[in-house]
């Protein structure tokens, strides 16, 4: 589970608990306008749409069945993931960024997604 608050012209995420240390992260932050989308999806959705190709190889992190927190690669794209559970991962894309993606399980993507709609 991750946290992510809306501070400053930026947008924090923060794991929780032990995905700190499996995700090797304590924090990632990213300025909002390098933020081009956000959306809600199940990864069902995220795989009929193509986005769940760019976590073909695991480069630092934990990628078990149902958890996977860290670094992934694919389709020449870096992505981080912080998913656990059948819940709907937020999905960011951003732009001049280390990461291209962010795959993430919050407790309300809906308040995120409304949050970010209205700082934008």
């Amino acid at each position: 589970m991750t946290d992510v608050e809306f501070s400053n012209g930026k947008m924090i995420v923060i794991p929780k608990g032990l995905d700190k240390l499996w995700g090797f992260r304590g924090r990632l932050e990213f300025p909002i306008d390098h933020i081009t989308q956000m959306t809600i999806e199940s990864k069902q959705q995220l795989k009929e749409d193509g986005k769940w190709d760019c976590i073909k190889i695991r480069a630092l992190g934990l990628g078990l069945p149902n958890k996977k927190v860290g670094t992934f690669m694919g389709n020449r794209t870096t992505s981080y993931l912080n998913i656990s559970g059948p819940d709907d991962i937020l999905f960011v894309e951003l732009h001049s960024e280390k990461y291209d993606f962010l795959f993430l399980t919050v407790a309300d993507p809906n308040a995120i997604k409304e949050r970010f709609l209205q700082i934008k």
